[in-house]
This record gives C-alpha cells, structure tokens and sequence, in this order.
C-alpha cells in the first residue's frame, strides 16, 4: 500500500527524520556507538572525563581533544550515500517538506539540498565560525585546516588568531532557535513520516515521532527497533527514553538505510532517477 500511495502521488509533505546511521556507508562512524571505539580513542586526551571532548566549556579551555577526534573518526573524502541522494531525489519530485537530522557531517548538503531544506538539530560542520571576530568559513575550508594539523597545531585558526570552530551544538549548548521555530509547522503538514538511521534515544528530537497526526503514516528504516539501540552519549547524559512506534500505520522496516531506499526506489520506479542525481565529495 505504501509503494502505491508513492506512486500516485499521495504524499505532497514528506519529512525526513535521520541519525547516524545513515552515513556509516560513507566512512562516518556512528559517535554514539560504543562499537566506534570512542573510550579507547579517548584516553591519550587525558580528559577528565570522556564526555568532555564534546562539552561546549571544555572546547573554549581546550579545543584540541575535539579536532583531533574529528580527524582520526572521519574520512579523508566526504561522498554522500544512497540514503542522502534519496533526500534530494524527493526534493526533485517536489514531495519533500524538510529534513530533521541529527547528523552534523553536512552530507545532506553535498547531496545538493540547501539550508532551507534541511533543520540540523545538533548544528553542522557545513558552517564554521571564529569564536574571537565571528568571521565564518565553508566545509571545504574547515575540513583542509582539520587535516593539515601540521598548519594550525591540531586547531583550525582565523586570520585574527582566534579558534574557528564548526557551528555544531556541544554539550552543555542549546539546540538552533530555527529546530524549534520550524517542527511546530512542518509535523503538522506532514503527511508521511520517515525515520532512518537513529535509534530515537536522545531527547528532544526523539520526541519529533509525536508530533505528527495520528494519522499520518511513520516508516522506521533502521537496523534495530526504535529505543532498542545501545547510545553511548544518551547513556552519559541519562537522555534515553522509550519511543512507541506500535501504531496500525506504523512500519518498521529493518535492514540498512541504502539497501532499503533502494528497494523503494525499485519499487516505485525511481531508480534510475536515484543513481543520476549529482553529488558533490571533498
């Protein structure tokens, strides 16, 4: 019934919700994955305590446990997926209303949406700023400076000396006025939910699923079961919560997120359409 109902055309608002797990097929680790190896990377930092590398106060004391993670969890190139040319393949039918992610490795944009498509809930790496003058860079700029250690001492620096740092919200930071000011809006036009690649732990974007109608149809695209997911960051901060996703026109769909957009896209006849839209890597 799903796939028919793409394929008329009946769904004209279709929001994304998006975690981690959609861009490990891109070499981008799942942070809040205790598989990731994050305590182990952790310790030649000598923090007082890991969590502390993404701590808003430990950054302005010291930034460099932050960049130096960035550098050994990243990869050399940023492509985008399947999952996030899907994104795009939506905004191109004129289907798509937003995408919430919780990702800040800014492959949406790559993909070719702009900011005006996408609410990045935890901020991204697509802007960066000086904490001293305010001056701001683009990605390209951020990730030669983060790769070139041997320039900066380890920390991407302004012409003014100050630390430039990615517009990303650490612990201990608020989350974008725009999450806030934008969701009221876009869940109530929605009218098809998908959710990939997050196990819906952390608060309060997991608490996004709620805001639709009770009508409104909500596909889970994920590995595991919503809330079931072990989360190293919401397990630190004691954000875990049971996310119900038992409703008659709920799906979970369970597998990885581009093996599963890609049988849509069979399926609805949108695959060639898929495999020709551009992407940008750097």
């Amino acid at each position: 019934d799903l796939i028919t109902d793409i394929k008329v055309g009946k769904y004209k608002n279709i929001v994304i919700m998006c975690g981690a797990g959609i861009s490990t097929s891109a070499g981008i680790p799942d942070f809040r994955s205790p598989s990731a190896g994050l305590y182990f990377k952790l310790q030649k930092y000598n923090l007082p305590y890991p969590e502390a590398v993404f701590e808003g106060s430990y950054f302005k004391r010291n930034p460099l446990p932050f960049f130096s993670l960035c550098r050994e969890l990243y990869p050399a190139t940023l492509e985008p997926t399947l999952t996030h040319k899907f994104f795009t393949l939506l905004k191109q039918k004129n289907i798509l209303r937003r995408v919430y992610t919780q990702n800040i490795d800014a492959l949406e944009f790559l993909a070719g949406l702009t900011d005006e498509d996408v609410i990045e809930a935890h901020g991204s790496f697509q802007r960066s700023y000086c904490i001293e003058c305010g001056k701001t860079y683009n990605l390209e700029w951020l990730k030669h400076e983060i790769f070139h250690p041997e320039k900066n001492e380890g920390v991407p620096k302004c012409e003014c000396g100050g630390v430039v740092r990615p517009d990303v919200v650490l612990f201990g930071e608020s989350l974008p006025e725009r999450f806030f000011e934008s969701y009221p809006k876009d869940f109530k036009a929605c009218d098809l939910l998908i959710v990939l690649g997050t196990s819906l732990t952390v608060s309060p974007f997991n608490t996004l699923v709620g805001k639709v109608q009770s009508s409104v149809p909500r596909i889970y695209i994920n590995k595991t079961r919503p809330g079931s997911a072990d989360s190293l960051v919401g397990w630190l901060l004691s954000m875990t919560s049971n996310i119900d996703f038992s409703n008659d026109n709920d799906l979970f769909w369970q597998g990885t997120c581009d093996d599963i957009v890609k049988e849509i896209c069979e399926k609805v006849g949108w695959l060639e359409d898929l495999n020709n839209i551009e992407v940008q890597n750097i």
